[in-house]
C-alpha cells in the first residue's frame, strides 16, 4: 500500500505543476474576494470531475481478463509526456487568451472549462493508468491525498499570484517535471501490470 500511496503523491504533483500557473493566471484575473472563492470551487469541482471520471473508467477496464493487455495504457502517459517536453505550444499563453475572450459574469463555469481544455486530457491519460493498477479498498485514501495536494497548490498560487518569478519558473521547468512523472508512472504501469515482461518473454 505504501508504494501505491507514494506513486500517487509523486504522479498528483506532477500533473498539478501545469495547473499551478493555471491557477496563478485565475486568481490574477479574478482578485476580489468573491471571485476568488469561485476560483477555489471550480478548482476542486473540476479536478474532481476529473478524478472521478477516470476511476470510472478504470474500474470499466478493470474488467479486462488479461491484466499484461491494461498494462499497455502505460504507453498513453510515456507519449504525453514526451510530446509536451518537445512542443513548441505555450500553454500559459493559450490560456491567457482564453481568459480575455470568456464572459467574465460566468466565474466558476469558466474555471471548469479551463481546468478541463487546459489539464482535462493529459491527466486523465495519466490516471486512468494508474488508477487500473489499484485496488477498489485504497482508493478513498488516495482520494484523500488528491484533495491535500490541491488544496496545497491552490493556497500556494493564491499566496504566489503577485510573484513573477515564480510563474516563470513554473513556465521554463514545468514541462521537464511532467516528463519526468509522466515517463516513470508510464513505466511503473507496464512493470506492475507485467506488460514489459510479457513482451519481453514474446520477443525473445
Amino acid at each position: 500500500m505504501l508504494k501505491d500511496v507514494l506513486t500517487a503523491i509523486f504522479s498528483y504533483i506532477g500533473t498539478t505543476t501545469d495547473y499551478f500557473v493555471v491557477l496563478l493566471l485565475l486568481f490574477g484575473k479574478y482578485s476580489t474576494k468573491q471571485d476568488t472563492k469561485l476560483v477555489v470551487l471550480g478548482a476542486y469541482l473540476g479536478n474532481g470531475l476529473l478524478v472521478l471520471t477516470s476511476i470510472i473508467i478504470a474500474l470499466v477496464l478493470q474488467q479486462v481478463p488479461e491484466e499484461w493487455l491494461l498494462g499497455l495504457l502505460g504507453i498513453i502517459p510515456i507519449i504525453i509526456g514526451v510530446k509536451g517536453y518537445f512542443s513548441k505550444e505555450d500553454e500559459g499563453e493559450e490560456i491567457e487568451e482564453k481568459l480575455k475572450i470568456i464572459k467574465p459574469d460566468a466565474i466558476l463555469w469558466n474555471v471548469l472549462v479551463i481546468t478541463f481544455s487546459a489539464c482535462g486530457a493529459d491527466n486523465m491519460a495519466l490516471y486512468i493508468p494508474y488508477f487500473t493498477m489499484l485496488n477498489l479498498q485504497i482508493i478513498p485514501i488516495i482520494l484523500v491525498l488528491f484533495i491535500i495536494i490541491l488544496t496545497a497548490v491552490i493556497v500556494a498560487a493564491y499566496k504566489l499570484v503577485n510573484v513573477p518569478i515564480v510563474k516563470a519558473f513554473f513556465d521554463k521547468q514545468g514541462d521537464l517535471v511532467q516528463l519526468i512523472v509522466y515517463v516513470s508512472l508510464g513505466l511503473y504501469v507496464l512493470v506492475e501490470a507485467g506488460t514489459l515482461q510479457h513482451l519481453l518473454l514474446l520477443i525473445y
